[in-house]
């Protein structure tokens, strides 16, 4: 039986996450789908190049390893703040510039391409370091999934043009003999990441605990003050029950700048706004929980969350056990439930929200 290419290998698993994937909705997942199915055909063509070495393989893997990096950029930019005429300008101009180089110079296409993965995936690393709240387009359940692929991206261009370095360096000094083998280290290298993406992939990661606080550009107290204004319409219109919610929706009907209310949270609540919401969210959960007979799956989709696995973290974060153990608990001890369990007219952690 001959032995199947490790190329093929990556593929075939590359369109497996991607298929996970696609069954699952939200903004951040459609941006991830297209990044992930990017890679599968870069993956293909690669294989396919290497395998029967063909002039006319060798070109079109060199065109889509140039449209690889601005796609990538591209599928993650469309959740951020950056102005249309910004994101078109950093997607169009470096990959016109390396096209052109590829056709006019193909001596240089090597060095071109590691220069646009190093420079789209360091790029890429950068706004996932800014945290959830950067993605300002997603919706906040889908936010924190965003910022981590988008960091997972911006990594895999990164190794990838060290990769066409280690293979360009072949070349020059050793005819490519290494080339094939190279090739096939980089594969085996991400091969069980991709694996790891596939197990973990709908499962949301715990909140994000390294991401530095944003330096106050005001006092400590018109952020607060902020911060209760926001709350304040949270509650007054119940905003926070939307699974639609993105931190853009909540800035304009604020009329506030989304990056002003996402350093108000930062700094008055020491989480980002996905976070702050969730909180909002789980005390309704809790009430409903206490107050009716609704499935836990009914109360989770009326609070606003898309995902039983999402809802059951942040419930158990925030309220120290699962759904289903607190309203078991309730009933149990129903007298010290009713002593103990929130006013329905207190919103999570102390927000007041009816």
């Amino acid at each position: 039986m001959p032995a199947v290419p490790l190329p093929f290998l990556t593929f075939v698993i590359l369109l497996m996450l991607l298929t996970k994937v696609c069954l699952q909705r939200g903004s951040g997942h459609r941006s991830i789908a297209t990044f992930i199915a990017g890679c599968a055909l870069l993956v293909l063509m690669s294989a396919l190049r290497w395998q029967f070495d063909a002039l006319y393989l060798r070109q079109i893997q060199s065109i889509v390893a140039i449209a690889l990096p601005p796609l990538a950029w591209r599928c993650f930019a469309r959740l951020t703040e950056r102005s249309g005429r910004q994101k078109v300008a950093i997607c169009l101009i470096p990959s016109a510039i390396a096209l052109g180089l590829n056709l006019v110079a193909p001596a240089t296409t090597d060095a071109v391409l590691m220069a646009l993965y190093v420079g789209y995936g360091c790029t890429l690393i950068g706004t996932a370091y800014q945290g959830p709240d950067a993605f300002i387009f997603s919706r906040l359940n889908d936010a924190g999934p965003a910022a981590r692929m988008a960091f997972l991206a911006g990594s895999f261009l990164c190794f990838s043009g060290l990769t066409d370095l280690a293979i360009a360096v072949d070349f020059s000094f050793y005819q490519g003999h290494q080339a094939p083998q190279l090739v096939a280290l980089s594969q085996a290298i991400l091969l069980p990441f991709i694996c790891l993406a596939i197990i973990y992939n709908g499962k949301n990661a715990p909140p994000d605990e390294g991401i530095p606080a944003i330096e106050p550009q005001n006092n400590s107290e018109a952020l607060a003050l902020l911060c209760q204004r926001v709350e304040a319409r949270l509650c007054e219109q119940s905003l926070y029950l939307s699974p639609d919610l993105t931190l853009n929706t909540l800035a304009r009907r604020m009329g506030i700048p989304a990056r002003q209310i996402s350093q108000a949270v930062n700094q008055t609540q020491g989480c980002n706004v996905s976070q702050w919401i969730n909180r909002f969210r789980i005390h309704h959960a809790q009430r409903q929980l206490l107050a009716t007979d609704a499935s836990v799956t009914e109360i989770m989709l009326e609070a606003g969350f898309a995902t039983k696995s999402n809802f059951n973290r942040e419930f158990t974060r925030i309220s120290g056990m699962s759904p289903t153990e607190y309203r078991r608990s309730a009933e149990e001890a129903l007298t010290p439930a009713v002593e103990t369990r929130p006013s329905r007219q207190q919103g999570a952690d102390g927000y007041r929200c009816g």
